[in-house]
């Protein structure tokens, strides 16, 4: 009907036109006729517009007919139509329904809709969502160190320094016949020993918000740390400390001039008998060079990896260390029917090393404490953050050069 239409319309421009043709070419003039000609060529071109409106939406209609068509076209509940695709999504929806399964990487055809399961391996597509659990507790590094106060002398004083009074040298004596008078003796001298209280601390801060915001208590977890350093750094100088700013280690101590002749203010150093080694007869030989005196409370100091080194050792074929039960249940390992203890700030075993130490520590090193740990909260001194002040004041010095001996590995 709209192609009908525009037929006659377009026949009825087509006279107008060719009428407007001849009136120009016989120059004929009418006002009122040419008003007249002018406003119906006017309507013949609104209705020549009009109709192609009408057929383009004529085309569009025809269109959305067709997608009505297709959709109508789909399987339906009676299964009279079938569609590829759309067999094979409801396929899968119905799997997933009942399921919740639906293939990986399921996409619809010809640029459709792409079908994504929600994973925890990514953060857009529900990671955000997965939070871990936080412990409760933090696993950190064990330090070795040495036990140096567990076998020592320790005096807790509230002076600078401890003042200790030397008694090394013996009284002279003589035989006298009957009736014979009685000469002068050399009367014995006393030393005097000052152990200084040195000072040993740390200055770690954290933020105010960390403190607020973390998960743990971080205060106690940094003084627990701070604590635990010092007391390691203590336990070395007890062992190797120069005694200048800290305390004195009695591995610093040099050599008596002659073997088995006392110098104060020195330490015998016993030779092991091989070149970077240790051996059998070194070890016994640096047992029994320390004093009968002192044996009953006499123990070996050296750092783990040695032990392993004398465990290697051998005499007559036979191993010659023993673990020994004590009551609690506990096996404390002994060399020579001493007891054992592991020093990690002992030397490894190597030529002119200082490896092993056999004494009587109790008598042999003092330790002198001037006050235990203190903790010194500052939350003023930088705004924002907090400053803990965390130091310990203690000295240490060998006091009794006899009652200590030290193998050296020969060079």
């Amino acid at each position: 009907m709209l192609e009908e239409n525009k037929s006659i319309l377009d026949e009825i421009k087509k006279i107008a036109t060719e009428l407007k043709s001849v009136k120009e070419t016989e120059k004929m003039s009418d006002p009122l006729v040419d008003k007249k000609f002018d406003k119906m060529a006017e309507q013949m071109t609104q209705l020549s517009e009009k109709a192609a409106n009408a057929e383009a939406e004529k085309k569009a209609m025809a269109e959305r007919l067709e997608g009505v068509e297709v959709a109508l076209a789909r399987k339906g509940v009676d299964g009279s139509q079938k569609d590829d695709l759309i067999v094979e999504h409801k396929q899968h929806f119905e799997n997933y329904a009942r399921t919740g399964e639906l293939p990986s990487g399921f996409k619809m055809r010809d640029g459709g809709l792409e079908i994504r399961a929600m994973s925890t391996d990514s953060d857009p597509n529900g990671g955000y969502l997965v939070m871990p659990e936080m412990a409760n507790f933090i696993v950190g590094r064990n330090f070795e160190t040495s036990p140096i106060r567990q076998v020592a002398n320790v005096v807790t004083g509230s002076a600078k320094s401890l003042s200790i009074l030397i008694d090394d040298d013996e009284a002279a004596a003589n035989w006298t016949a009957e009736d014979s008078a009685s000469s002068d003796t050399t009367t014995p001298t006393l030393g005097e020993l000052e152990i200084f209280a040195h000072k040993v601390d740390a200055e770690p801060q954290a933020t105010v918000e960390m403190l607020e915001d973390g998960e743990l208590n971080i205060e106690q977890w940094l003084q627990g740390k701070v604590a635990d350093k010092i007391s390691r750094s203590e336990n070395t100088a007890f062992v190797s400390g120069t005694g200048i700013a800290k305390p004195r280690g009695f591995l610093t101590f040099s050599n008596w001039a002659s073997a088995g002749v006392y110098e104060r203010n020195k330490i015998e150093q016993i030779a092991s008998g091989a070149t970077a080694t240790l051996t059998a007869d070194g070890l016994i030989n640096l047992q029994n060079s320390l004093k009968e005196a002192y044996q009953a409370n006499a123990s070996f100091l050296m750092k783990r990896a040695t032990f392993g080194a004398v465990l290697k050792l051998k005499g007559n074929d036979n191993y010659f260390f023993s673990p020994t039960f004590l009551r609690d249940g506990q096996a404390q390992l002994q060399l020579l029917g001493k007891n054992v203890r592991f020093a990690d700030d002992m030397e490894t075993v190597g030529a002119n090393a200082l490896s092993i130490a056999y004494a009587d520590f109790s008598q042999a090193y003092t330790i002198y404490d001037r006050r235990g740990l203190i903790v010194i909260r500052d939350a003023l001194t930088n705004k924002g953050r907090v400053k803990f002040y965390v130091a310990k004041r203690v000295g240490g010095h060998v006091t009794n050069f006899d009652a200590l001996k030290i193998q050296k590995v020969a060079a």
